[in-house]
């Protein structure tokens, strides 16, 4: 497990040294899934959405590939409640988007200036067409958090909370007790392992 870890982590970081992330978002979904393939699936969903509106397709099967077009690394996170039910919510990872943008007019500023203007689009704009998105914007509840991707905390955000998640024992809820990467909806580059 840990030499899985490490390569997850190598791959992971390979991407955001070619692509460094520029959004960190936490999604909180409305129906608290307590299953990663749940939380997985309404991710795929957003990220659609996000994808097709950035850059003017009408079809997912029209999109790009990365790296032309804005990168996203999904993670599912698990959190426990008090009562000790495990639900999982969302952290994307936002790279690249100033690359096959449609709806950019300054390639050199990125797609977004301030993160009220993406908060915008995935809370409002396409929050309306995602049915399980949380639309609560009650603080310490909020459906969508957009915040600045600061290296010194986001590069290491999921990934100590690999080690932390490693002590508990949550097998029944996943495949893997201790891999958060949703690779399904995460755009890495190919890593070779040296």
């Amino acid at each position: 497990m840990y030499k899985l870890n490490t390569t997850t982590k190598r791959w992971i970081w390979n991407t955001w040294d070619t692509y460094p992330p520029e959004w960190f978002i936490t999604i909180l979904w409305n129906d608290m899934p307590t299953s990663p393939i749940t939380s997985t699936s309404h991710t795929k969903h957003l990220r659609n959405k996000i994808l097709c509106e950035v850059t003017g397709k009408k079809r997912c099967g029209d999109l790009p590939e990365f790296p032309h077009r804005l990168g996203i690394t999904s993670f599912q996170e698990r959190t426990e409640s008090q009562k000790g039910q495990v639900t999982f919510h969302t952290h994307l990872h936002l790279y690249n988007s100033s690359a096959g943008s449609a709806i950019i007019t300054d390639p050199q500023e990125g797609l977004w200036q301030n993160s009220a203007q993406l908060h915008f689009l995935i809370r409002y704009k396409l929050g309306t067409k995602i049915q399980k998105l949380l639309k609560s914007t009650t603080q310490g509840n909020e459906g969508v958090v957009v915040k600045k991707w600061e290296q010194e905390h986001h590069r290491y955000y999921n990934m100590k909370e690999m080690e932390r998640q490693k002590k508990k024992v949550l097998t029944r809820y996943t495949q893997d007790d201790d891999l958060l990467l949703d690779v399904l909806n995460s755009d890495l580059l190919p890593y070779h392992h040296r």
